[in-house]
């Protein structure tokens, strides 16, 4: 199998991460300036480091352990491993028997429940896919499967089931983002406290900063908790779709408008895309979408594809 837009989403990824790359080390560079200096405190080059020094580093990482190195492997194809006979799972980590060799790779639940449920995925060195996901995912390529590993049992998974384990999925997204908002609003407080010159504009904006903080990891926690909320048995709407060209964003994000015709007969625009790129790549080629309820106009939906770990917000117009 090959993939035309990979090169393009490679590229515009690989601007993306790398310009973040160099912004975020270039203020962790500012913050080793400030701590030698001694000028602003202590404060304002920790809060640099510890911030931005993860950031450009796992930016990094991605452009040169993952773009860079995708580059070179994109005029191969794909090739489909099905069956996943001997496939094995520890915990997160799935181990799938692969030319006498295994590859290892970490996959969150809902994955690991449609790889369960479907039993096959697309190779293209230690860089993979399931179907009906344009997320490529990379593994290591290992002499033995990951130890304590269990044979991976070939389970169907229900609309309910993928649907829980996503959902949950999102509400550990937005726990992380509430902690890195609380270590945000802590280190504002302490830049406000420890600045020498307290006549400094710095003091007012890093208590503003603290106060944001504290309210986003308020929110943030809420969302969490609503999020993962139990939910009834989802019904799936299927809409035709007349679709345009995708687009994709500075932050690789993928958008697809087009125009559907709802159960009530109304013929309205509609925008997917932005959190998942799947969601609106689905779309294009296939020309369907399936929302969960009953759709509406002027509303914004959620929508999926069923039996696969694929969720993102719609936007019908009126």
């Amino acid at each position: 199998m090959n993939m035309p837009a990979l090169i393009p989403l490679l590229d515009r990824l690989t601007a993306t991460l790398g310009t973040a790359f160099f912004a975020a080390g270039a203020l962790v560079v500012l913050g080793v300036v400030l701590a030698v200096s001694g000028r602003y405190g202590v404060a304002v080059p920790v809060f640099l480091l510890v911030l931005m020094a993860p950031v450009s580093f796992y930016c990094g990482y991605l452009v040169f352990a993952g773009s860079l190195r995708m580059r070179k492997l994109t005029h191969k194809p794909f090739r489909l491993v099905s069956g996943l006979d001997g496939a094995v799972v520890a915990g997160s980590r799935v181990s799938v028997p692969l030319d006498d060799r295994w590859l290892v790779v970490r996959l969150p639940a809902p994955l690991r429940a449609q790889l369960a449920a479907q039993r096959r995925l697309w190779v293209l060195g230690p860089f993979f896919l399931l179907p009906g996901l344009l997320g490529i995912r990379s593994g290591a390529i290992r002499d033995a499967p990951v130890k304590g590993s269990l044979p991976l049992r070939a389970e169907p998974v229900t609309p309910r089931r993928m649907l829980t384990l996503q959902r949950r999925l999102l509400a550990s997204y937005y726990l992380l983002s509430a902690g890195i908002t609380l270590v945000v609003a802590a280190l504002s407080v302490w830049v406000a406290l420890d600045l020498p010159d307290r006549g400094s504009i710095l003091v007012p904006n890093a208590q503003v900063l603290a106060a944001l903080g504290f309210l986003s990891t308020i929110g943030l926690a809420i969302t969490a908790l609503v999020v993962a909320r139990p939910e009834p048995e989802p019904r799936w709407t299927e809409l035709a779709v007349v679709s345009g060209p995708a687009s994709v964003n500075l932050f690789g994000m993928v958008t697809v408008q087009g125009r559907t015709v709802l159960p009530d007969g109304r013929q309205v625009t509609v925008r997917a895309g932005g959190s998942d790129p799947s969601l609106a790549a689905g779309i294009a080629a296939t020309g369907r979408l399936w929302v969960l309820g009953v759709p509406v106009a002027g509303k914004t939906a959620k929508a999926g594809v069923p039996g696969h770990a694929v969720f993102g917000p719609v936007k019908f117009g009126r």
